[in-house]
């Protein structure tokens, strides 16, 4: 019996389909999108977006400016230190997504362009989808689901419970996030994820036909 299942219909003509795929941290987000990739649609991941910012000059500056050398070692921007300090504390935190999500939106702007008339899906992967209200963006909005059991045994020997419950604590709970959602992917291994994300695609595109 597949988890797979439609939790909320929502009609749209527009063409390509715009999916916008998220789920609280460490759900297995990466992964999923990653099937779509494999079944041949066109996969964003806004978390490459923001690595790629993370390296440019004028961006580094501007974290400098809001955290000072706290989250540099060797003049290097060291992410773990950064994402200690954030998730620790909400003003921060907000003011880098205030600084970053501009970017990171426009970019998505730019990518979806590129992909226009060669796919009749795309599939955007957002962290904070539902946080930054940016569902608007998107005509369908899928949610990556697993059990907290599952989630820390995936992240054992990477992320300590205090830090995944502080991911988590600056997240909206997974209950809210999949009654949100379009479409809700339960994540409990490849096989069966890879089994609804097929399920899923075949849908959309018999919607796509129909529409």
């Amino acid at each position: 019996m597949e988890h797979f299942y439609l939790s909320r219909t929502q009609k749209t003509d527009k063409k390509p389909l715009t999916i916008g795929i998220t789920g609280i941290f460490g759900s297995g987000k990466t992964t999923v999108a990653g099937i779509f990739g494999r079944e041949g649609i066109p996969v964003i991941s806004c978390d490459a977006i923001v690595h790629r910012l993370l390296k440019k000059k004028n961006i580094l500056g501007k974290i400098r400016k809001l955290f000072g050398e706290s989250v540099f070692e060797g003049g290097m921007l060291d992410r773990r230190k950064m994402g200690k300090l954030i998730f620790s504390s909400s003003s921060k935190r907000i003011a880098l997504e205030k600084m970053l999500h501009p970017h990171v939106f426009k970019e998505i702007e730019k990518r979806k362009l590129d992909y226009a008339g060669k796919s009749d899906i795309i599939v955007i992967e957002v962290p904070l989808l539902f946080e930054t209200k940016s569902e608007i963006l998107f005509d369908k909005t899928v949610v990556v689901s697993s059990s907290p059991k599952e989630i820390k045994e995936r992240l054992k020997g990477k992320f300590s419970e205090e830090e995944v419950a502080e991911r988590w604590n600056n997240q909206l709970p997974l209950s809210e996030k999949e009654k949100k959602a379009d479409y809700i992917i339960r994540n409990s291994n490849d096989k069966s994820a890879g089994r609804q994300v097929h399920l899923l695609i075949e849908k959309l595109k018999s919607e796509i036909i129909s529409g």
